[in-house]
């Protein structure tokens, strides 16, 4: 069954599109065994280029410093003759939360290409978002102040001087939601997942209302790949803050990863309708989930808006090239439904 096997194809190239949210894990079959290496690129959640500053930095699951590099001006960066195994991949950048990553290159028969999504630390109050009522109410003086400090040190990328600043803020008023989401986040980029957790959690216990507490934790959740685990929280956030498009971004993950790709479209269609600025990639993401539910059409329209909204964005080698297999397949159906041509592509 030709069209069968075309279907089966197309899913599993654009499917690695958006697992565990990094973005596209390539591999070269024709490329020898032995060393790998290892090509990537670092940008906003709004899809823009993070120009300087950007570290990602490699260890092995011991803990063990591999090597650090620095991204380019166009937040790209190569990692040289990494060895088949499992690493632990830090991505650093200021003024934005450290994100971190596994990456195993066990079974890799070549070069990889990996994507980093890194998240801007705000001060501002968003519109998706809102500050939580009962933690930052009626604080004590030293308790914020520390908690600025910490911020700035965060921002800057020093994690030891922003874990003591944390810490004292917490201890000077231990129920202070946003002291433990920083404190957390300061774990998460040493790799102590467990006590990222136990702060998130108490976060949440102090202040239900404050989302960022419960999007952190399925962001952890989701990349130890225990997605059935994240699901709980993040959907007991949007219960309490239904308006929170970042929840339904880290629960698509999970519910994508799971292979409830229904949900998984329905989750990221509400951030299309609740992000005030969607990133291109969101068209991506949709069109792989639509290609695992058989709906070539939906999915052809998709990766149209993709080109339409970034035609030279990270995907659009990948994603025209698999318009073209669909194409010549005969399986776009009715993207077109008024059997009019598309608008033009511009750049």
């Amino acid at each position: 069954m030709p069209w069968l096997r075309s279907k089966c194809l197309l899913s599993t190239c654009l499917g690695i599109l958006v697992l565990l949210g990094v973005g596209l894990v390539g591999v070269d079959s024709a490329a020898a065994q032995g060393l790998v290496p290892v090509v990537g690129e670092v940008r906003t959640e709004r899809d823009q280029v993070i120009s300087s500053g950007v570290t990602v930095l490699v260890e092995g699951y011991d803990g063990r410093h591999i090597t650090e590099k620095t991204a380019n001006s166009q937040g790209k960066f190569e990692l040289e003759n990494l060895h088949k195994m499992p690493y632990r991949l830090t991505v650093s950048a200021e003024g934005f939360y450290p994100l971190y990553q596994d990456l195993n290159l066990s079974g890799a028969m070549g070069p990889v290409t990996v994507h980093f999504t890194l998240t801007a630390i705000s001060r501002t109050k968003s519109a998706a978002l809102v500050l939580p009522p009962l933690t930052d109410m009626n604080l004590p003086r030293k308790a914020r102040k520390a908690f600025e400090k910490g911020l700035r040190a965060l921002e800057a990328n020093n994690l030891s001087e922003a874990r003591n600043a944390f810490e004292k803020a917490i201890a000077e008023y231990p129920c202070y939601a946003r002291a433990q989401t920083g404190l957390a986040a300061v774990f998460s980029a040493i790799h102590d997942f467990g006590s990222a957790q136990t702060a998130l959690r108490k976060a949440i216990q102090c202040d239900p209302g404050f989302p960022d507490a419960y999007a952190s934790l399925g962001q952890i959740l989701n990349s130890e790949r225990r997605f059935s685990e994240s699901e709980a929280p993040l959907q007991q956030g949007l219960h309490l803050c239904p308006r929170a498009w970042q929840l339904y971004e880290k629960l698509a993950t999970a519910h994508y990863s799971m292979g409830q790709y229904a949900k998984a479209e329905r989750e990221w269609l509400q951030v299309g309708s609740l992000n005030p600025a969607p990133p291109a990639d969101l068209h991506a993401k949709l069109a792989a989930v639509c290609l695992q539910e058989g709906m070539n059409d939906k999915a052809y329209a998709e990766m149209q808006a993709y080109l339409q909204a970034d035609l030279n964005g990270r995907f659009a080698a990948q994603i025209k090239t698999l318009m073209r297999r669909i194409e010549s397949a005969g399986t776009q159906g009715s993207a077109q439904t008024d059997s009019t041509p598309p608008p033009p592509l511009e750049h």
